[in-house]
């Protein structure tokens, strides 16, 4: 290569490299990290629980863009004024377990995007832990200022006391003492309203700084719990000691319950039972549970509202139980994302919508939703002239399932829908359904006796018996029902009118 073409070359590597060392301005880049120093607290410092200053010295020599701070890995904020080269934001760690380690960690980000950090460990104390080991008689206000809330054992609410807990509370369990709170033992009475806020929830938890899924029993309400009871934005966690539920509501108890998490339960997450339920059950999260998210009779199914996660728990128990019962009031089962099983406790069990006294019990299913029946189970309508309904209205894109519980579901699995001579003909539409798994009764999927239900645009499927079976003096006409309606894999007719 002649040698001015070989300096022409050099010369713009040259420029090129020194254009690419240059700002947008074209002066030189900066590529000086800043340099940050933790003031407050000192490495190793035992820090009181509460309002932590956080204080850092950021330089560089272009100037600081921002400084972020952070607890054990998580962001809790930043600084981009700053003052003296002065930069601190204030960690709330009023809910934080005490004699606990913790990392703070502060990251100096300068105008050119250079960044630098710097690391101290510190261990929370507890100031002033407030020990609570008697039972409540007496109204009684728990305070994030006591915080941490320290119960040594089973405490009870009872004898018409009520115990407010404020918002930003942190109240532990001892480990392995059966500990828990327990509200309005029958006859006497109690209540306990936690309503804490999204930027200071209450959290219910286990002592220690290695809390374990099973380390304390859970919250409990029973038939004398008042109706000021009320848990709201609550996080409920490590609960599960004896099988415990992390919230148990029974003997006719009422809570109402929204915007909580359950999680890190060593057995279920919300068990109902002999008429205990939830009221307006919306927004709540139960994750990370060894067992059912939720277990219930079927009459309080409607008391489910919207805006729940019942996900992320061990596999194959992403789901809610539902015991054999009697539903005598009228109500939606919604679609909460994962399938209501229905299981037997009772030979011939299932869901019966067949109230004794009083108006028709009328059951609407939402729209995509799943219903999983264990082997024996129903679902009845209008049984022995009773009353009943059962609205359940899909649509092609989200139909509603009635299938087998089974992991490899067979023909059979389990019994039937009936509707029997006190079902109320208006109220009885299934619409876009899947009806599947079941004639185990050697009848039918579907059974209509002295009863005139609407059934079109349902799939009609893998049954051990009829597709359809009519009895008694009064039912659809067979020819409707086989036209409106898609049968396949069945062991008998589709449609088959007993003579």
């Amino acid at each position: 290569m002649p040698r001015f073409l070989l300096f022409l070359a050099l010369a713009g590597s040259l420029m090129i490299a020194s254009c690419n060392d240059d700002d947008d301005n074209g002066n030189p880049a900066d590529t000086t990290d800043p340099e940050v120093t933790i003031l407050q607290p000192l490495a190793g410092a035992d820090v009181p629980t509460g309002d932590v200053l956080i204080r850092a010295r950021a330089t560089d020599n272009s100037g600081v863009e921002e400084v972020e701070f952070y607890v054990d890995g998580a962001k809790i904020g930043e600084d981009a004024t700053g003052a003296g080269s002065v930069y601190e934001f204030t960690w709330d760690a009023g809910a934080e377990t005490p004699d606990c380690d913790h990392t703070i960690r502060v990251r100096a980000i300068d105008t050119s995007g250079n960044d630098d950090e710097a690391s101290v460990g510190v261990t929370l104390i507890a100031a002033n832990p407030t020990i609570h080991s008697e039972n409540i008689v007496t109204d009684e206000t728990w305070a994030p200022s006591g915080n941490p809330h320290i119960v040594t054992g089973a405490l009870a609410v009872w004898e018409g006391a009520t115990l407010t807990i404020l918002p930003g509370c942190l109240v532990q369990f001892q480990v392995g003492v059966d500990g828990g709170l327990g509200v309005g033992w029958d006859p006497s009475t109690g209540a306990l309203v936690a309503v804490g806020t999204a930027q200071q929830p209450i959290v219910f938890t286990a002592q220690g700084c290695d809390p374990q899924p099973g380390d304390w029993r859970g919250l409990s309400f029973f038939g004398g719990t008042l109706p000021a009871t009320r848990l709201s934005y609550c996080t409920i966690e490590y609960t599960g000691y004896d099988d415990g539920a992390a919230v148990y509501v029974g003997w006719g108890g009422v809570v109402r319950m929204d915007h909580c998490t359950i999680r890190h339960a060593g057995a279920k997450g919300i068990t109902y039972e002999h008429a205990g339920h939830v009221d307006q059950f919306n927004n709540n999260t139960i994750t990370d549970c060894a067992d059912y998210p939720f277990e219930t009779e079927p009459e309080y199914v409607r008391y489910l509202g919207t805006g729940n996660s019942f996900t992320g728990n061990a596999p194959g128990k992403d789901k809610i139980m539902v015991y054999d019962g009697v539903v005598v009031t009228s109500g939606t089962w919604r679609n909460q994302g994962v399938p209501y099983e229905i299981a037997v406790v009772n030979a011939g069990g299932g869901i019966w919508i067949s109230p004794t006294a009083g108006p028709a019990a009328i059951v609407t299913i939402e729209a995509g939703t799943t219903i999983r029946f264990s082997p024996g189970s129903q679902v009845n309508i209008g049984y022995g002239g009773s009353t009943g309904g059962l609205i359940a209205v899909g649509t092609a894109l989200s139909p509603i399932t009635f299938t087998s519980a089974a992991s490899n579901p067979q023909p059979g699995d389990w019994l039937q829908i009936a509707f029997e001579d006190g079902s109320v003909d208006a109220q009885c539409r299934l619409e876009h359904c899947v009806i599947e798994y079941c004639g185990g009764g050697e009848i039918g999927n579907i059974s209509i006796v002295d009863a005139l239900p609407t059934i079109s645009n349902c799939s009609i499927q893998n049954g051990a018996s009829y597709g359809i079976f009519l009895g008694g003096g009064e039912y659809p006409a067979p020819g409707t029902l086989e036209a409106n309606n898609t049968f396949n894999d069945l062991a008998g007719a589709n449609v088959h009118v007993e003579e």
